[in-house]
């Protein structure tokens, strides 16, 4: 057996995972078939058993008569008792133990259903045994269906002596008395005579009731044993259903998997998800940076840079498989510890689809990176610097001197206006030299992407990039989205750095790729429409348009659908 997705086979540690996993699974399976059992025990009817034996003799009449030697079937003591086993079930026999004992309601069929009769393997006995209500009944018929057995074994062992007696009569009648040969003939025809009229008055027997039945025991209900089979049977019907959970549950039970179908290093665990109303998602660096959720953040920022010592990637994506998952968060909060960390580093949007940097920082509305690419504004005009340095004055980290720290530099460059076809933007050789330019300036680029899996975006961006790091919510995932996880980050050519495990509670998505009917909106406020036109780009305002042909072409590219 093997895991899915996962090519190595399973190991009794992975039986015993799923086992674990599944415990309430077992448990529930464990406590409740047991029950069922008792529940059923105490209610069903009292039966009683009893058991009386009967013997099987070997004698051969034919061969006591005639002083031969016995047919070796006939002394095979295992054939006679499987015969008379099968022999003592026919109708005769059970007629006549119900003519003795009269039972209301019992029928031949139903004592034969009631009743079991076993030949012992290594004696010549017979065990018949009788279900009834009652046990004093239960005797008596256990008895009676003995005897009975006997009586009509004896009516069939004297049918051949009565055969032979009417022979022997008939040839007597035949033949005169007188000398010679006749009288020699007739004399030993007259002692056959005698000899089988002496057997038949003896009553030539081959079975004896040995045993009559002395007592019956309660066979129904029997809640002990009922519940030790319940118990048995809970175990394994639990074992069975946790494994059929599991093959059933698509989730993603821990970093382990995400590790072994990524073929990725866990880098960090942070508590955060891409809604910007949740205190998780505080940059926790600037507000909070002594708590736990900061030194995660540190946690973080340094096994990024063990990650990239052997790489010394510059641009760094961060991204994830499905919306939700927390990767701006994450990535704002690698460039603020980066930052902090002594080094430069510019923080940039390109999720156009649905920018939230500008929401983190509270930028509010000014030039991004859609303004710089449409020739709107500069790369020094969009970019925001951010103040990560911390002071004593204010509880936080500061030199032995009380005075502030320099902590590095955080440049922030947020999406700008959304524009209606983001996948034509981030193809363009423009968008790539800004990037490019963005490298030159600073140690490090953080660069929040859209999901991998719903937009080729990302899939784009990774040819202008050095290394991808992947955010993962344990709660959003499922194992097929990280198999196709891992089949999209394998065609990338920048370098895996590693993944985030993002602990943040599961938000609610937005559709990526759909239409944008709605007018643009420039930081939460609707761009004004007479300012440039969506097709031609001219000024509206001012009349003719002065923008130059290479601005012009930048416009159609980017309303083109």
């Amino acid at each position: 057996m093997q895991g899915e997705g996962s090519e190595r086979p399973w190991a009794l540690t992975d039986y015993v995972s799923v086992i674990r996993r599944q415990k309430w699974v077992v448990l529930a399976a464990v406590v409740l078939v047991p029950a069922l059992a008792l529940v059923m025990s105490f209610r069903q009817q009292k039966l009683y058993e009893a058991k009386a034996q009967v013997l099987l003799s070997q004698q051969d009449l034919a061969a006591s008569l005639t002083g031969t030697q016995g047919s070796p079937a006939l002394q095979q003591s295992d054939r006679i008792a499987a015969t008379d086993a099968k022999l003592v079930r026919v109708s005769p026999v059970l007629q006549g133990v119900l003519k003795a004992v009269p039972v209301p309601g019992l029928t031949v069929s139903g004592l034969r259903s009631h009743s079991h009769v076993s030949a012992d393997p290594v004696s010549n006995i017979l065990t018949f045994s009788v279900t009834q209500q009652g046990g004093t009944l239960a005797k008596r018929l256990a008895t009676e269906y003995a005897r009975q057995f006997t009586a009509y074994q004896r009516q069939l062992d004297s049918l051949p002596i009565q055969r032979a007696l009417r022979t022997v009569e008939s040839r007597l009648s035949q033949l005169p008395e007188g000398g010679g040969t006749q009288r020699a003939l007739y004399e030993s025809l007259v002692n056959k005579e005698q000899q089988l009229r002496a057997m038949e008055a003896l009553g030539s027997a081959n079975t004896f009731v040995v045993q009559e039945a002395d007592g019956a025991a309660k066979v129904q209900p029997e809640p002990a044993r009922s519940g030790a089979l319940g118990l048995a049977l809970g175990l394994l019907i639990g074992i069975g259903l946790a494994f059929l959970v599991e093959a059933l549950d698509r989730r993603v039970r821990g970093h382990e998997e995400i590790e072994e179908r990524l073929g990725l290093p866990l880098l960090a665990r942070l508590r955060v998800s891409d809604k910007y109303d949740r205190p998780e998602n505080r940059l926790v660096l600037l507000t909070d940076p002594r708590g736990a959720e900061a030194e995660a953040i540190r946690v973080f920022r340094s096994s990024v840079e063990l990650a990239n010592l052997s790489h010394r990637a510059r641009t760094l994506m961060v991204t994830s498989a499905l919306v939700g998952e927390g990767k701006t968060t994450s990535a704002a909060n690698l460039a603020i510890a980066l930052a902090q960390h002594h080094r430069s580093v510019i923080l940039v949007d390109l999720d156009l689809r649905r920018p939230f940097v500008d929401r983190l920082f509270q930028l509010g509305a000014q030039p991004g990176l859609t303004d710089v690419v449409l020739g709107d504004a500069t790369l020094d005009d969009a970019l925001v610097e951010v103040n990560v340095a911390t002071s004593g004055a204010e509880g936080q980290e500061a030199s032995r001197n009380g005075h502030r720290t320099s902590d590095g530099q955080l440049l922030v460059l947020p999406s700008g206006a959304v524009p209606p076809d983001p996948g034509a933007l981030v193809g363009t050789d423009e968008l790539r030299a800004i990037l490019a330019e963005l490298r030159a300036r600073a140690d490090f680029v953080v660069i929040d992407t859209p999901p991998v899996l719903q937009v080729s975006d990302a899939l784009s961006l990774s040819t202008a990039v050095d290394a991808i790091v992947v955010v993962t919510n344990l709660r959003r995932v499922t194992r097929p989205v990280v198999k196709e996880l891992g089949r999209v980050l394998e065609m990338c050519p920048a370098v895996k750095l590693g993944f985030v495990i993002a602990g943040g509670a599961a938000t609610a998505g937005y559709g990526y790729g759909d239409a944008y009917d709605a007018p643009q909106r420039v930081h939460g406020r609707a761009r004004p429409t007479g300012r440039r036109s969506s097709i031609s780009g001219e000024d509206q305002e001012g009349g003719s348009g002065t923008s130059t042909e290479g601005a012009r072409t930048k416009r159609q590219l980017l309303t083109r659908r």
